[in-house]
């Protein structure tokens, strides 16, 4: 059971609260339980007269199982007791409204309780949520419903505690522990969308119960659809963005946001980015050339379960049955499909850097095919704010669309690209010379140099001594220099991996674009964005046009009341001059009598 409570200002009025109780969309039936209109008439008028800011406060029961009027009327008893007000004086409103999702009671009731009670004292509001949650789960507990796992269940069970209801106090110790091995035991509930952002959607003739089912039955069936699961939603009218917390993404439509994915799927937010993040592969009969009859017996099956889906998705996201059949189905997932497959860079093999060809624009993200836009309404809103948010900007300006800039900065990149891989080259170079062969020397080992030194002298000696018996003397070596003690076999292994390298990073050098390439290939993008922009002018013609004639409108408006305004103070200096020129000639006369008129008078 959820019990939601907001409290409605006296300068606003009961006027938008009758209209929600007795007039409500989507209900129904609509039963008036006790009180009425002029009940919440009187609440209001009572605290204006007192200078209270809230006149009203709204009170909705909604409980998950099956609930009586006599059963709502006891959790109504339950609340005033603990707020400290008489339920002979609300009025309560019972709305019978089916579930979108199947979940839940279809009946819930409206509360509207004063604000101010017949003492004049204002009614008590401190810890109001958790108050709330506290009287649900006493009610949850006195009715035998399962118990809800609430944020504050534990305040609210010290709280029973407190006030003597000691076995519903147990009861909501216990009812938590035994969810803690579900999903609700992952993260505190929260409420799938705010009370603002419904009656936004609402306005604009949006479910915000048909949009969430829509999700969680492509969320369920996301193995089974063709499309990815972003791809799925954004052609049902429904945008995935990433939100302000790191990981989250956020459900939105028209431009308002509806709410954190993880929150209306109940599930954990590491699982949602999880699923964004992967690269889920295409069904078969998507990549299969051809239509449904060209399709494999098994593929058929498939596309037949994935069309399953997709009709139970979009009947809950519109409300309408699916107006195509299974071929014309199959036929735009092939097609979506192509279209990715053919903006997926190439894969590469390994983190070194990739050769470029002339059919790839080396690191231009930008060149990848820009997501579709969703189409716009039928009925183009009036408000010039909403035209904005359906019109947006252009997917290119006109400085990412100017080829000479394009060229540029395709140059620039090129350049950096080049830069890092000599660089490379040169590291790479280096480990060749670092691992190859060579001999070892005793150069700067000053005991061998001695040794040397001490070995030259003694040979000089001796040569001496064979000089005087004429004996040929001994030929003296390079002593005290460098000497070649042994060879050193270097790293073999990581010598020819070097020489590899070194051939591959040499190779993706001259494979660079030169000017020419990077000419032609900068002109081919600007192109392609240039027909972006094109599409982009065309789809939102209409809007861009109804734009126009509304701010034109409202300059001509503007115009007008200037003029206005213009010829007014003309006058108004018309006047004033005019009666200063009769003060001055005829001040005896005064400003109210014609000077021409007096005179023409007088000479008779």
């Amino acid at each position: 059971m959820i019990l939601k409570t907001s409290r409605i200002k006296s300068s606003s009025g009961p006027h938008a609260l009758v209209r929600h109780l007795w007039h409500g969309k989507g209900n129904e039936e609509i039963v008036q339980v006790q009180g009425g209109k002029h009940a919440l008439a009187a609440m209001m008028d009572d605290a204006r007269a007192a200078g209270r800011t809230y006149g009203i406060r709204h009170l909705v029961i909604s409980p998950e199982e099956a609930t009586t009027r006599a059963q709502a009327l006891n959790v109504l008893h339950l609340h005033g007791a603990e707020f400290g007000y008489d339920v002979d004086d609300c009025t309560l409103i019972e709305h019978r409204k089916p579930r979108q999702d199947g979940q839940g009671f279809e009946v819930h009731w409206h509360a509207a309780i004063p604000e101010m009670k017949p003492d004049g004292a204002v009614l008590d509001s401190r810890f109001m949520f958790k108050r709330n949650e506290m009287v649900a789960r006493l009610a949850e507990v006195r009715l035998g419903h399962h118990l809800t796992p609430g944020r504050h269940n534990t305040w609210a069970a010290a709280a029973l505690e407190q006030r003597g209801f000691h076995d519903a106090a147990l009861a909501v110790r216990l009812g938590p522990a035994a969810l803690s091995f579900g999903p609700a035991a992952q993260a505190a509930p929260r409420e799938s969308y705010s009370s603002a952002t419904h009656q936004i959607l609402k306005r604009n003739g949006l479910s915000t119960s048909a949009i969430k089912a829509a999700i969680s039955a492509a969320w369920a069936t996301r193995e089974e659809i063709g499309l990815p699961f972003m791809d799925m939603l954004h052609h049902l009218g429904i945008d995935l963005v990433p939100g302000r917390r790191a990981g989250a993404w956020v459900a939105a439509t028209n431009g308002v946001e509806i709410t954190a994915l993880h929150r209306l799927l109940k599930i954990p937010a590491q699982e949602v980015s999880a699923e964004m993040a992967q690269q889920r592969r295409a069904p078969a009969w998507t990549r299969a050339s051809g239509g449904y009859d060209e399709l494999s017996t098994q593929n058929q099956k498939r596309a037949e379960g994935s069309f399953k889906a997709f009709q139970v998705i979009y009947q809950k996201r519109h409300g309408a049955e699916y107006p195509y059949g299974l071929s014309e189905y199959v036929d735009y997932c092939q097609e979506q499909e192509a279209q990715r497959q053919q903006s997926l860079p190439e894969p590469s093999a390994s983190r070194r850097p990739r050769v470029i060809n002339d059919e790839q624009a080396p690191g231009t993200p930008e060149a990848a095919a820009a997501p579709a836009r969703p189409p716009l309404p039928q009925v183009l809103p009036d408000d010039k704010e909403s035209l904005r948010r359906l019109i947006g900007e252009s997917p290119w300006s006109d400085a990412n669309r100017d080829p000479s800039r394009i060229s540029d900065e395709y140059r620039r990149r090129v350049q950096t690209v080049r830069e890092k891989a000599e660089k490379r080259l040169e590291t790479t170079e280096n480990a060749i010379e670092r691992t190859a062969p060579k001999d070892e020397i005793a150069e700067g080992k000053a005991l061998e140099k001695l040794a040397d030194i001490a070995a030259g002298l003694a040979l000089k000696l001796v040569n001496s001594v064979l000089r005087v018996f004429g004996i040929p003397e001994i030929p003296q070596p390079n002593f005290g220099g460098p000497r070649v003690v042994g060879q050193l076999p270097g790293n073999p292994k990581e010598h020819e991996q070097a020489h590899k390298e070194a051939e591959k990073l040499r190779e993706y050098v001259r494979s660079l674009p030169d000017d020419d390439a990077i000419t032609q290939k900068s002109a081919q993008v600007a192109q392609a964005r240039q027909a972006e922009h094109d599409d982009w002018l065309d789809n939102t013609a209409p809007a861009r046009m109804k734009l126009t004639e509304i701010e034109a409108r409202e300059k001509a408006e503007r115009e007008e009341q200037e003029r206005k305004a213009r010829v007014e103070e003309a006058r108004q200096a018309q006047a004033l001059a005019a009666k200063e020129r009769v003060e001055i000639d005829a001040p005896e006369l005064g400003p109210e009598v014609h000077l021409d008129d007096e005179i023409e008078r007088l000479r008779f």
